[in-house]
């Protein structure tokens, strides 16, 4: 993972050279990330699928986090980032398939790391779930939860709300702000931008 080369960006996003991965998280350079939610409709009500990161990933392992994300290399251009996507979960989708949410700067230092993305988000409707292939050194398992649920957690309404593994015996999982990675604000506003296109489809 450390050979990654990525672009360097300043705090107005403007591209200013390249470091290694390893080297970013190190001196807490900007990078570009890309995100992508996938959703599904269940008897009236949006489920948003999560992932939980691998127990042995060196970043936030155990945690839950966005369906699917990762880093762009130097020298992709953010419709690439659906690789991401192919790799983590095993299925493919089209980039003119996505529904863009945004860009958000999200800051996280940690002792370990010091990790400033300029993140791309989408978001991938899908008619029903598809069946996933995990990248097991990647993620170890996929859940999902009630977007409105979601939004209540993050809006701090209630503090656990409860996941169902997706998979044979959709184990239930409770949880709280504190199981994800620590994102700040982001993930409202993720969801508040999901629960605003859904309305719109």
């Amino acid at each position: 993972m450390s050979s990654e080369v990525l672009s360097v960006f300043d705090d107005k996003m403007n591209r200013i050279g390249q470091k290694t991965r390893d080297e970013i998280h190190e001196t807490g350079d900007w990078h570009e990330t890309f995100h992508c939610w996938l959703t599904t409709i269940e008897n009236d009500e949006c489920y948003v699928v999560l992932q939980k990161r691998a127990e042995i990933k060196k970043d936030y392992p155990g945690l839950f986090d966005i369906t699917s994300a990762g880093h762009l290399l130097a020298d992709e251009g953010v419709e690439e980032g659906v690789r991401e996507v192919k790799e983590e979960l095993g299925i493919s989708v089209e980039f003119d398939d996505l529904i863009p949410l945004g860009i958000q700067k999200v800051e996280i230092k940690l002792d370990q790391i010091w990790d400033r993305e300029i993140c791309h988000v989408f978001l991938y409707e899908c008619q029903s779930l598809p069946e996933f292939h995990l990248q097991k050194d990647e993620v170890d398992s996929l859940h999902k939860a009630r977007l409105d649920d979601l939004l209540e957690l993050f809006e701090g309404k209630v503090t656990e709300i409860s996941l169902l593994e997706i998979g044979d015996d959709e184990h239930q999982q409770l949880v709280n702000t504190d199981s994800f990675v620590g994102k700040g604000s982001y993930y409202e506003k993720v969801f508040i931008g999901i629960k605003e296109k859904s309305r719109k489809s």
